[in-house]
């Protein structure tokens, strides 16, 4: 669930979310080095100094003082535009990396409040647990135990278009639309008090960002629409593009559906919680 509520005094967005943690992602390989780097499989990313894994480091350095120069490898496989919290998850994997190699001098509160300096969600991958997400993204409240485990094994197919969504672009878009784009505070946390009472995540299912980014991709609002008539668990992640669908039970005809649509190039994965 993602209920954006309205901007703040201080720009950002007010936000109440809930969030997991998927058995997919990059992997960040780390190492120490005569002086700092950052190189990836994917030609397309940046990896210059406003890589958030650089910006991490930077971070980092800068709160503790010389730490010496490390060497970044990363395996892209999220894709970018997603509204999967790729480039925050890489950002808060690097923090971690280098403090594992430096004997741990940061303590977890320590790296969270670091992470919150880089991005709005970043600290939710400092501990990756199902979790609601409230303020910009900064606040991190684990769900109860027997809430979250609820949750943890739950399949989630990733199904993304061929195309990004930027993630300033599309908070202009609830700017533009507002008030109506915006959802009152009382009614997303009511949405997850039931959650937590019911468990019933289907129930769960809002994404802000759906309405608002469909005005101009309408092949994500008409293929969610065309699924959920299907009676899939469907949403858009983050501010998209990609979208899941919990469960597997008609994998073959989601797929079929999917492809139909969108190409038989469609971005697919087969992941669950974790």
């Amino acid at each position: 669930m993602l209920s954006v509520h309205g901007r703040r005094d201080d720009g950002f967005h007010a936000l109440s979310s809930v969030v997991a943690p998927l058995a997919f992602g990059d992997q960040l390989h780390i190492r120490r080095a005569d002086q700092d780097k950052l190189v990836c499989s994917d030609p397309n990313i940046p990896v210059g100094s406003d890589n958030l894994i650089l910006r991490a480091l930077a971070a980092f350095r800068k709160r503790i003082g010389a730490i010496g120069a490390f060497e970044f490898s990363l395996e892209k496989k999220i894709p970018m535009g997603a509204g999967l919290g790729g480039g925050s998850s890489n950002a808060a994997a690097a923090l971690l990396g280098v403090n594992e190699l430096l004997g741990k001098p940061l303590n977890q509160d320590a790296l969270m409040e670091l992470a919150a300096e880089i991005g709005s969600d970043c600290p939710f991958f400092i501990n990756p647990v199902p979790a609601v997400m409230r303020g910009r993204g900064e606040i991190i409240e684990p769900l109860d135990r027997d809430v979250g485990r609820r949750m943890i094994g739950l399949p989630i197919i990733l199904f993304r278009p061929e195309f990004s969504i930027g993630t300033a672009w599309a908070y202009g878009q609830l700017i533009e639309s507002s008030p109506d784009s915006y959802e009152a505070e009382t009614i997303g946390l009511g949405r997850i008090d039931r959650f937590k009472r019911e468990g019933v995540i289907a129930d769960l299912l809002f994404n802000s960002f759906e309405k608002a980014v469909g005005r101009k991709f309408l092949a994500i609002p008409t293929m969610l629409e065309d699924l959920r008539s299907e009676g899939f668990h469907v949403l858009l992640s983050g501010s998209g593009s990609c979208c899941f669908s919990i469960g597997r039970e008609n994998i073959e005809n989601l797929r079929e559906i999917l492809n139909a649509g969108w190409g038989d190039h469609v971005f697919w994965v087969e992941t669950k919680i974790c």
